[in-house]
């Protein structure tokens, strides 16, 4: 049972690894497309999940995709979202 366990860990791993790396080679290529993947997940979480179209609820997302995509991809890919004259 323990080699079963240890082997869905390391696919696991694995998955999570490649998805995480995935997701900074698409921030760094493509930070746009990122940021539309990200709003279209919020919305459908929205869709199935009522309470999270609340007001609150989505200035807190916001609020963390701002801080969390210059940590996760640096800060060149934020210049690349923001407006021009900021």
């Amino acid at each position: 049972m323990t080699h079963f366990l240890s082997k869905v860990r390391d696919l696991y791993n694995t998955a999570t690894t490649t998805t995480y790396v995935r997701l900074q080679v698409l921030a760094a290529t493509e930070p746009v497309r990122l940021r539309a993947l990200l709003l279209s997940a919020v919305a459908a979480v929205a869709f199935l999940f009522p309470a999270v179209a609340d007001e609150q609820v989505a200035e807190s997302i916001a609020g963390i995709g701002v801080v969390a995509m210059p940590l996760l991809v640096g800060e060149s890919a934020r210049r690349k979202v923001s407006p021009a004259g900021e």
